[in-house]
């Protein structure tokens, strides 16, 4: 069905968008790779005399390295987007130092071997996540091949695919399942994607060592109950089991055992009853009223029942990056226009809400709450987990605006940005000021006139007219069909139809969010009560300031105006997303970051 156009085939050009991917990149290409790859060649025993980085990649902490293999990702993606030698030199010499530090046996990475030893006599205890870590490395490797053509990149990813594999082929299976079943709130055995990352290797390579070790991350205690269709999702840490969702994807992909399909269908239900308004997932656990970080915030409570999730942690932006690539499949199974809706809604919301738009760095979690602040990554001394994936996810931010299938072109996203359409010869410019403005035009070039049809979602459109004469169109499932021969120069004007609506959190009858279009909305400022306002008083009560950028008024309890702008502009500000419509309900008690 609908697939993503090649990273280097969308080029951003709007104000929000492609501001953060350059603040991203900027940060890639400046760092220091010295200090990067400090820990590599201590643990292999080479000379460095580099600063160490702090926080999660400290020498002291057991997640280090995690970043590298995030880093060299996104590396891989910006250098290939951008054809951007400077970034694929940078790569290269990562890869150079990891050579070096590679042990004969191929194991590579920052923390001792020994680390794996541990972790497979004791479990889930002593060592924290080193198959996560791994898996960054190795999805790192792969991309550098992929992207780059790399091959000495993809020498390493085998050999320690292999490595992996000789050490599994020595435990029993209840070892295997010891060390793999996240069952835990707060799993330290964390494996991260591994499995997905030796699925694109075996397409890669089609070796059968690599997918025999695939298969041993697809876990039965979570995958077999979800193709059954049992909703097992309670208190399971949300970003340790997504990515056992898309391994279960590319193992159908790959294999066809429809087993692994019914799995990653149902789960995908049973995720959407504990979705907020930002298209993203994961609160606290259902059995834990308090508790760290964690514990209040990566967890998936009960199905539909997000009345008591917004405890300042929710919605981790790592889960928002691999619910991102979930419902890409989904749509390359299915195209269903709910799918792109999802993804929409996580692209303003969840993605770009993830990133700082003054440094590009991004948020751990991000709270909807009363009285939130924003948190955002240092630049050498946090590291953490989405640190590193938000980084990797402003490196592809193109993605999802642009969709093809056949000779249809579908438009998903009103984002200023051109899409070159190789195999029809055409390159479409996208000119939006969204959601500022409520107009879209497109500009074709083409050599030659050329057939095709474009696709619009048929709610996201009031009007569209073609050089200046409205048209008329054909509709079907939703979507809006014009099907013609494009010239060059021609110009489709298209009018937008963002209205505002309330969303209900799931499970409350007295908290919502507002959205305009698929734009969540923030109230600036301590939290005020809105008592009295229903769906059908929002446009009454909400009014649009005649700015050049989008904002709501209206007034409170007490007669005074109160703002409301889109969540992803929100950066120092105190803002609030789901409002209390009662104006009585007990303040939160919010964790912090340990």
């Amino acid at each position: 069905m609908f697939k993503n156009f090649s990273l280097d085939d969308v080029k951003l050009t709007d104000s929000y968008c492609a501001h953060r991917r350059e603040l991203v990149k900027r940060y890639v290409k400046d760092f220091d790779i010295d200090r990067l790859m400090h820990t590599f060649l201590i643990n292999a025993g080479l000379p460095s005399d580099a600063e160490p980085l702090g926080g999660w990649e400290a020498v002291e902490c057991g997640l280090r390295g995690h970043f590298v293999g995030h880093y060299l990702s996104a590396c891989a993606r910006f250098a290939y987007a951008d054809q951007d030698g400077c970034l694929k030199g940078k790569a290269y010499e990562i890869i150079e130092t990891m050579e070096a530090c590679a042990k004969p046996n191929g194991y590579l990475s920052a923390f001792e071997e020994d680390k794996l030893d541990t972790l497979e006599l004791e479990e889930n205890r002593l060592v924290w996540a080193p198959y996560y870590t791994l898996h960054k490395i190795l999805q790192g490797l792969i991309d550098c091949h992929q992207f780059l053509g790399n091959e000495k990149a993809l020498t390493l990813a085998m050999k320690l695919a292999y490595y992996i594999h000789g050490r599994f082929e020595k435990l029993s299976f209840w070892q295997i399942d010891g060390i793999l079943r996240c069952t835990k709130v707060n799993p330290a055995n964390e494996f991260g994607g591994i499995g997905d990352a030796l699925y694109t290797l075996y397409d890669i390579t089609r070796d059968a060592k690599v997918l025999a070790l695939a298969q041993q991350f697809d876990r039965g205690y979570f995958l077999d109950p979800l193709a059954a269709g049992k909703d097992v999702l309670d208190d399971l840490h949300a970003n340790t089991h997504l990515p056992m969702v898309l391994a279960a994807m590319h193992r159908y992909n790959i294999t066809g055992e429809q087993h692994y399909k019914s799995a990653a269908e149902h789960f995908y239900h049973f995720v959407k009853g504990r979705t907020f308004a930002n298209g993203n997932n994961s609160s606290k656990a259902t059995a834990f009223a308090k508790g760290g970080v964690s514990e209040r915030s990566e967890h998936w409570g009960g199905y539909g029942r997000l009345e008591e999730a917004l405890t300042g942690g929710e919605s981790e932006s790592c889960c928002a990056h691999n619910t991102e690539k979930i419902v890409e499949r989904m749509l390359e199974w299915s195209g269903s226009i709910e799918c792109l809706d999802h993804l929409e809604q996580l692209k303003y919301n969840a993605i770009l809400n993830s990133a700082s738009h003054t440094t590009g760095l991004s948020q751990y979690h991000q709270p909807m709450g009363s009285g939130a602040v924003k948190r955002f990554s240092g630049l050498y001394d946090t590291f953490w987990c989405c640190t590193a994936s938000g980084m990797e996810a402003m490196s592809e931010l193109q993605k999802n605006i642009w969709l093809r299938s056949g000779d249809r072109l579908l438009l998903n996203a009103f984002i200023s940005s051109t899409v070159f359409w190789n195999e029809k010869k055409v390159t479409i410019a996208q000119h939006t000021r969204f959601p500022d403005g409520l107009t879209s035009t497109l500009t074709i070039r083409t050599a030659e006139p050329t057939a095709f049809t474009l696709m619009l979602k048929q709610k996201a459109v009031r009007t569209v007219a073609i050089n200046g004469a409205p048209i008329p169109w054909e509709r079907t499932d939703g979507y809006i069909l014009i099907e013609r021969m494009f010239n060059d120069q021609d110009k489709i004007e298209i009018t937008i139809d963002a209205r505002l609506q309330m969303i209900p959190l799931q499970g409350s009858d007295r908290l919502a969010a507002m959205m305009f279009g698929p734009v969540l909305l923030a109230q600036l400022g301590p939290h005020k009560p809105l008592k009295e306002l229903t769906s059908s008083s929002i446009n009454d009560r909400f009014v649009r300031l005649a700015t050049d950028r989008l904002e709501f008024v209206l007034q409170d309890a007490e007669g005074k105006p109160v703002s409301f702008i889109p969540l992803f502009r929100v950066e120092e500000e105190e803002y609030t997303v789901y409002l209390d419509l009662q104006g009585d309900s007990n303040s939160q008690e919010w964790f912090t970051y340990a």
